[in-house]
């Protein structure tokens, strides 16, 4: 297993962090072969950057990712998915294609949901996109960062930074 820890401190990671990462590396095996792991700055939170394929996002993750699964569970941060967003027809088309995407925010935690331990904070029409197209035999590596035993503070800011939406000029669209 090759996990680099690009952290100031490797040793100040809590050993269950540890036993996250491992975890996250054998099951969903990234394409790189190693997983650098690095911390927020100002959260402290431990993640990664990888690409994994398609089959394994789908088959092992959700969208349906709860803020406080212990006191909040019904309170989601994600977007709602808007079906008929001309932008959103094009990037299902696009994965129909092949496309490859990046920038999905997700969580490892085999803390609740077992079944889908890649908890999707940001992204959820690209993982929408790339589920129908896998439906349809067509998968792709696509690009993750993935965090490791957030709190729910740390959670909260990955949802709002992966959310935050800047209006897209319609000329672009």
């Amino acid at each position: 297993m090759n996990i680099v820890y690009l952290v100031e401190n490797p040793d100040s990671i809590k050993s269950d962090i540890k036993t996250s990462v491992e975890g996250f590396f054998k099951e969903f095996k990234p394409s790189e072969g190693v997983l650098h792991i690095f911390e927020d700055s100002i959260t402290k939170a431990i993640f990664c950057e990888c690409h994994i394929n398609a089959n394994s996002i789908i088959a092992n993750g959700t969208i349906d990712s709860p803020l406080d699964a212990e006191n909040q569970s019904e309170y989601r941060a994600n977007r709602e998915v808007v079906e008929d967003d001309v932008a959103f027809l094009q990037m299902k088309k696009d994965a129909l294609d092949g496309r490859s995407f990046s920038n999905i925010v997700a969580e490892y935690t085999t803390n609740f949901d077992k079944d889908h331990p890649l908890k999707v904070i940001g992204g959820q029409h690209r993982f929408i996109a790339i589920a129908e197209a896998l439906s349809k035999g067509v998968s792709q590596v696509h690009g993750v960062k993935v965090y490791f035993g957030l709190n729910t503070a740390q959670r909260l800011d990955v949802q709002l930074i992966s959310n935050t939406n800047i209006a897209v000029s319609s000329d672009l669209l």
